[in-house]
């Protein structure tokens, strides 16, 4: 370089060298975050497991393919008078959801809907987890009375314990049978 054109370069102070490398590191060292944050949902996407992911995301909020059925679900229970609260949701691992609801917050009575991949899956797992696979089924002991209805996929399963066991039981076997019936 000749002094006529080193004169016209602007002069760095050592400590804005430093901080102009630094700048310039962070942001390579950021492109490459992004881009393998990039190729690792491309590979989601590729796979089909963004595609699960997002199905099982929208079940557990209600809006995939059971969102209308959940929300006719909510309409007949508050028509009967009764809330569904503390909603909680969980997948089985193997294409079903389950969702549980305390009825009028009491813990004493507890709703729950089994949505199964398809009724063979439904009846071997209602009988692991309750004994017993028929479509409709009465279990009762010392701690309570489990009421179950099921039909094709779906099972619908009504817990009361303690002392008030029979205060919803009505309600709620109407609100399955209506929920059943239209799943034809």
């Amino acid at each position: 370089m000749d002094t006529t054109t080193q004169d016209r370069l602007p002069k760095m102070k050592p400590y804005a060298l430093a901080r102009t490398g630094l700048m310039l590191a962070l942001s390579i060292l950021l492109l490459i975050g992004c881009s393998s944050s990039s190729t690792s949902q491309e590979v989601k996407i590729y796979s089909g497991q963004a595609t699960n992911e997002g199905n099982i995301r929208a079940q557990s909020q209600g809006h995939g393919l059971n969102g209308a059925f959940i929300q006719e679900l909510d309409r007949a229970f508050n028509e009967k008078g009764i809330k569904l609260m503390n909603n909680m949701s969980a997948d089985d691992g193997e294409g079903g959801i389950t969702y549980m609801y305390l009825l009028n917050g009491s813990g004493r009575h507890v709703v729950k809907v089994h949505i199964f991949g398809d009724d063979h899956t439904r009846t071997l797992r209602m009988k692991e987890m309750y004994g017993n696979a028929e479509d409709q089924a009465v279990l009762q002991n010392v701690l309570g009375k489990t009421s179950i209805l099921s039909k094709g996929y779906v099972s619908m399963v009504y817990t009361a314990s303690g002392g008030q066991k029979d205060v919803y039981e009505d309600e709620v076997l109407q609100v399955f049978d209506h929920m059943l019936y239209k799943l034809d």
